[in-house]
């Protein structure tokens, strides 16, 4: 029984050892491989591709042409109180009011307008299709305050 716990042993050990040299063999020859292929690509006598840089794209372009209608020349108007009433009215009352803007430009779908005020500009935006404004914003450019609402003392 121990001769053939031998012969069984002995045939177990050659057969692997046969197996474990060809798995060595495919292992060294697949190392050496690689060795010869990554020192070929890293060969300095190619010079590398100069890749030019990316050209500018528009990223927002109207479908429609904008139309800006140039500033007009400051119009001293005395005061420009309650402006904010003029929320949720129509654009045509405020014009009645106050008179033409000093600068308008109108899209597709709002507009928007603005009046000199001595050291403030007052903004207006509305609708395209009903006229009606959305928001009046008053913006002093020296302290780059937004105020509630117009005081000529502020803006001065």
């Amino acid at each position: 029984m121990s001769n053939n716990v031998c012969n069984c042993l002995d045939y177990f050990l050659a057969y692997d050892l046969n197996n474990f040299s060809k798995i060595m063999k495919f292992i060294v020859l697949f190392l050496l491989g690689l060795f010869v292929i990554s020192c070929e690509t890293t060969s300095p006598i190619t010079t590398p591709e100069i890749i030019p840089e990316p050209e500018q794209k528009i990223i927002y372009e109207p479908k429609e042409e904008v139309k800006v209608i140039e500033e007009k020349e400051d119009r001293k108007i005395k005061s420009f109180n309650n402006i904010k009433s003029y929320e949720g009215k129509k654009i045509s009352t405020l014009i009645e009011k106050y008179g033409d803007f000093n600068f308008s430009k109108l899209e597709q779908t709002f507009e928007f307008h603005r009046y000199n005020a001595d050291g403030c500009r007052i903004f207006i935006q509305n609708y395209t299709s009903n006229k009606l404004i959305i928001h009046i914003t008053i913006y002093d450019l020296e302290t780059n305050s937004v105020y509630e609402k117009y005081e000529k003392d502020k803006c001065s």
